[in-house]
C-alpha cells in the first residue's frame, strides 16, 4: 500500500464526511475511503450536469410528512410524533454520500444512490426530528467526496451548483411551509450548505425571526462567522433559539482543531486551513464551558437496525468546535475514521440527547 494513498483517502474522509458500512478496524476503513478519494479526471463542465430536481414534485424529496419514508423510523420503544400535524417543520440536507470518480455532481434520479441515502443518513439522522417536527429532505445534487479532497475551481463550481438546488428546494419548503417555525439541520456537506443558506436567504431577513434553530453538526464554524451576520448566533443553552449549532466528535486524547489545520492544508482548502477558534456546544449537556459531561447524561446513543438504544454509552467534553468522547465499544468504534474521527455517528452517539434537544428548543420558542 502506498502511504500517499492512504494519507489522501483519510484526508477525503475528515473533510467531507461520508456515511460509510462499518468495516473491521481503522485500515480496512482507510482502504474504503482511499478507493473513492480521488475527483474527476476532467474540469467541472455545466454542460454536462445532472437535470435540475423539480421541488413542485414528490419524487423529488427524500422525506416529506405526507409519505412514509425512511425519516420517519425510530429506535425501539420510541414514538414518532404524528408529522402532519406537528407544529414546526425541518429542513435537513444529509451529507456527502456521492463517491464518483465520473461525476462532479449526484443525479437525484440515481436509485441506487437514492437508495444508499435514505438506508444511513435518513434512518441514522434526519429521523431524530420525527418527535418534534414534520421533515422535508431534499434530493440534491451534491459534490462528490473527490472534490473535497483536492480543492480546485471544479470544487467551487460543484458546490455552487449543490448550493443552487438547496436553495431552489429552500423556497419550495417555505411554500409548503406556510409562515411555520422551521428548523434547518444537516451534516457535513449538508452543513457546509446550510451555511450558505443562513447568509444568503435567512440571516437579517424576517425569515429569521422564523428558525428555531440551525442543526449544522460536523461542519466546523469559525467565531469570526458571526460577526458578519446581523441576527444569527451561536447556541450556547439548551433551550436558546434562533442560533446555530455544531460539534464534530473525535475520541478523547485527539485534538480535532490541529487535525482540521492539517487537512485543510493538505487538500488546499485554505479556509480550513487556518488555525482559529471555533464554536460549538456539548451536546449532551448543552454548554460551552469544557466541563466534562459524564455518561449519565447521555440519555442514549442509537444505530439504525442495531437494536435498543444504549443510554450512558459515552462521557463527553467539548472544546474549541469540537467534542471529545470516551470509549464507545465496537459498534461506533467500526464506524470511526482513523486517527479518531467519530465524524461519521457524531448524530447518533448523542442521539436521544439531539432528539430531546429539538424538542426543548421548539418549547422555547413558543415561550418566546
Amino acid at each position: 500500500m502506498k502511504p500517499r494513498l492512504l494519507k489522501m483517502g483519510v484526508i477525503s474522509a475528515l473533510l467531507a464526511g461520508i456515511i460509510v458500512l462499518p468495516a473491521d478496524g481503522q485500515i480496512l476503513t482507510a482502504l474504503k475511503i482511499m478507493r473513492n478519494n480521488q475527483p474527476p479526471n476532467t474540469p467541472f463542465d455545466p454542460r454536462h450536469v445532472p437535470p435540475a430536481p423539480d421541488y413542485a414534485l414528490d419524487r423529488n424529496w427524500a422525506a416529506l410528512p405526507t409519505e412514509r419514508d425512511r425519516a420517519d423510523e425510530t429506535p425501539p420503544g420510541v414514538v414518532a410524533g404524528d408529522q402532519t400535524k406537528a407544529p414546526v417543520d425541518v429542513f435537513f440536507v444529509y451529507p456527502t454520500v456521492l463517491m464518483s470518480r465520473e461525476m462532479w455532481n449526484a443525479d437525484v434520479r440515481d436509485a441506487a444512490l437514492n437508495k444508499k441515502i435514505e438506508d444511513t443518513t435518513l434512518r441514522g439522522q434526519a429521523s431524530i426530528f420525527n418527535g418534534c417536527c414534520a421533515i422535508y429532505a431534499p434530493r440534491y445534487r451534491q459534490m462528490t467526496l473527490g472534490g473535497y479532497v483536492k480543492w480546485s475551481e471544479s470544487s467551487v463550481k460543484a458546490t455552487d451548483l449543490a448550493y443552487s438546488d438547496v436553495a431552489r428546494a429552500f423556497r419550495q419548503f417555505l411554500t409548503w411551509n406556510k409562515g411555520r417555525p422551521f428548523i434547518i439541520a444537516g451534516h457535513s456537506q449538508g452543513s457546509r450548505l446550510l451555511r450558505l443558506l443562513i447568509e444568503r436567504q435567512i440571516d437579517g431577513k424576517p425569515l429569521a425571526r422564523r428558525m428555531v434553530a440551525a442543526y449544522l453538526v460536523g461542519h466546523w464554524i469559525e467565531a469570526d462567522w458571526y460577526k458578519g451576520l446581523k441576527d444569527i448566533r451561536p447556541c450556547q443553552a439548551a433551550y436558546d433559539t434562533g442560533c446555530v449549532l455544531t460539534w464534530s466528535t473525535f475520541a478523547q486524547g485527539r485534538d480535532g482543531s490541529a487535525q482540521r489545520k492539517t487537512l485543510g492544508t493538505s487538500s488546499k482548502y485554505q479556509p480550513e486551513a487556518m488555525r482559529r477558534p471555533y464554536t460549538g456546544i456539548n451536546p449532551v449537556s448543552w454548554t460551552t464551558d469544557g466541563a466534562v459531561a459524564p455518561a449519565s447524561l447521555n440519555q442514549g446513543a442509537w444505530l439504525h437496525g442495531a437494536g435498543a438504544i444504549q443510554p450512558g454509552l459515552v462521557s463527553v467534553r467539548y472544546r474549541d468546535g469540537a467534542v471529545y468522547i470516551s470509549p464507545p465499544g465496537k459498534a461506533y468504534t467500526d464506524f470511526m475514521i482513523p486517527f479518531g474521527n467519530f465524524h461519521n455517528v457524531d448524530y447518533n452517539l448523542f442521539y436521544m440527547n439531539v432528539r430531546a434537544n429539538a424538542q426543548t428548543r421548539v418549547d422555547a420558542f413558543w415561550k418566546h
